[in-house]
C-alpha cells in the first residue's frame, strides 16, 4: 500500500475513533443531567442515583479488563458493531423500566456496551503515528459532538420527557456516532514486538503505575462532575441556566484537548501535569462557595479546560510507559473503574445540600493522582525511557 493510502486509511481509523469514543463517553459527559433528573423523575436517593452510574460504569472497566486477553484475537470491527447495539439496548431497556432493579441492570449492559467502544477507540489512536495528538483530537470531538446532548438534557429533553426522554434522545445520538463504524479496522491490539532500550527490557511498574494515577485523578474526577448540576441548583441557579453553561463551556474543554495536542512536549513532561493541578484546584474552590451564575459558569470552563488538557497528557504518560502497546486499553479500566467508584463514594459524602465533604475527597483524590505521574514521569527519566528510542525485536 503506498503512503498515500496508508494516510487516508489512518484519517479513516482516527475519525472512527473520535466518533465511537464519543458514543462510549457520552454518558459520562452528560452524567450530572441523568443523575439530577434521575433523581427528580424517580425519586430516589442521591445515594441511589450515583449506584446508577456506578453500575453503568462498573461494566464498562469489566470489559475492557478482560479486553486485554482476548482484544487481540477477535475481529475489531465485529467487536465495535456489538458493543453498539449493546449500548443502545441498554440505555432503551433503562428508559422504559419499570423499577429500580431493572434499571441497573440495564445500565450494567449498556455501560459494558460503551466501554468496550470506548477501548476499541483506546486501541487505534495507540496504533497510529501521533498518539499523543490524536488523543488531545478524541478528546476535543467527545466534547464537540457531546455538547449538542449535554444543552438539549437538562433545557428540553429533560423538562418535556424526564429521565426516558433523555435516554431515549442518548440512544439517537449513539445511533448517529456509530455511522463510521465500518473504518475501524478488523485488527486491533495486536501488541508490538519485544522492545528493548539500550539492550534491557523496559520497566513495567511504571507502567501500572500510570494507570493508577489515571484511576485515582479520574475518581475524584467523577465524584465531583456528577455532583455539578446539583452545586449549580443549590446556588439558586436553573435547569436552563445550568445547561446553558455545561454546553458553552465544552468550548474551553475543546480548547483544552487541543492545546494539549499543540503544546505537547514544548514545556517539558512535568509542568502540563502541574498546571493541570492548578487549574482543577482554582477551580473546586470557585465551586465549593455556592456560586453565582457567574462564578458557576467561570468555574465550570477551567475545571473541563483542566479536565480535557491534563487528561491528554495522562494518557500520552501510560503510552509513553508502555512500549508494548499491549497495557494502554487499560486506561479504559481506569477510567471506568474511576468512573464507578467516583460518583458513588461522592452520593455517599454529600448530605443535603452539604458539599464540603465531596470536595474533600475529590481533592485529595486528585492530588494523589498528581503525586503519582509525577512519580511515573521520574522513573521514565530514571530509565531514559521518555528520550531513549526503542529497539524492536523479533518475538521468539
Amino acid at each position: 500500500m503506498t503512503r498515500i493510502g496508508q494516510m487516508r486509511n489512518q484519517t479513516k481509523m482516527i475519525v472512527a475513533a473520535c466518533t465511537l469514543s464519543t458514543a462510549g463517553s457520552i454518558v459520562y459527559l452528560i452524567s450530572p443531567v441523568l443523575f439530577g433528573s434521575a433523581i427528580e423523575t424517580l425519586g430516589i436517593s442521591n445515594s441511589d442515583a450515583g449506584m446508577m452510574l456506578s453500575v453503568y460504569f462498573a461494566g464498562y472497566a469489566v470489559i475492557t479488563i478482560s479486553a486485554v486477553y482476548w482484544l487481540p484475537k477477535a475481529n475489531s470491527r465485529h467487536v465495535a458493531a456489538g458493543s453498539l447495539l449493546a449500548l443502545m439496548a441498554g440505555l432503551l431497556a433503562a428508559a422504559f423500566s419499570d423499577g429500580y432493579s431493572s434499571l441497573i441492570i440495564a445500565m450494567a449492559l449498556s455501560g459494558s456496551g460503551a466501554g468496550m467502544l470506548y477501548g476499541i477507540s483506546i486501541a487505534a489512536i495507540a496504533e497510529s503515528d501521533d498518539p499523543d495528538r490524536y488523543f488531545g483530537v478524541a478528546l476535543a470531538a467527545q466534547l464537540a459532538f457531546g455538547s449538542v446532548l449535554l444543552f438539549l438534557g437538562p433545557s428540553v429533553l429533560g423538562p418535556r420527557w424526564g429521565l426516558t426522554g433523555i435516554l431515549i434522545g442518548t440512544v439517537l445520538f449513539v445511533a448517529v456516532m456509530g455511522l463510521p463504524l465500518g473504518w475501524i479496522p478488523e485488527r486491533l491490539a495486536q501488541g508490538r514486538a519485544a522492545v528493548t532500550i539500550h539492550g534491557k527490557k523496559p520497566p513495567v511498574l511504571p507502567v501500572y503505575a500510570g494507570i493508577l494515577a489515571v484511576l485515582i485523578w479520574f475518581t475524584g474526577f467523577s465524584g465531583l462532575y456528577a455532583f455539578v448540576e446539583r452545586i449549580g441548583v443549590d446556588g439558586g441557579l436553573d435547569g436552563l441556566a445550568i445547561g446553558t453553561v455545561l454546553s458553552l463551556t465544552v468550548i474551553t474543554g475543546i480548547s483544552g484537548a487541543l492545546s494539549a495536542a499543540i503544546i505537547a512536549d514544548r514545556f517539558g513532561k512535568v509542568r502540563p501535569h502541574l498546571l493541570g493541578a492548578a487549574g482543577t484546584v482554582l477551580a473546586m474552590y470557585l465551586l465549593s462557595g455556592r456560586p453565582g451564575l457567574t462564578e458557576y459558569a467561570v468555574a465550570i470552563s477551567l475545571f473541563t479546560l483542566s479536565w480535557n488538557f491534563w487528561l491528554a497528557y495522562l494518557l500520552g504518560t501510560v503510552a509513553t510507559a508502555d512500549f508494548t502497546g499491549r497495557y494502554v486499553v487499560l486506561t479504559t479500566a481506569a477510567l471506568g473503574l474511576g468512573a464507578t467508584l467516583g460518583p458513588g463514594i461522592a452520593g455517599s459524602l454529600v448530605q443535603g445540600a452539604a458539599f464540603n465533604r465531596l470536595f474533600v475527597f475529590s481533592f485529595a483524590a486528585i492530588i494523589g493522582g498528581l503525586l503519582v505521574v509525577l512519580w511515573v514521569l521520574s522513573q521514565l527519566r530514571k530509565y531514559g525511557i521518555a528520550t531513549a528510542s526503542p529497539v524492536t525485536e523479533p518475538m521468539e
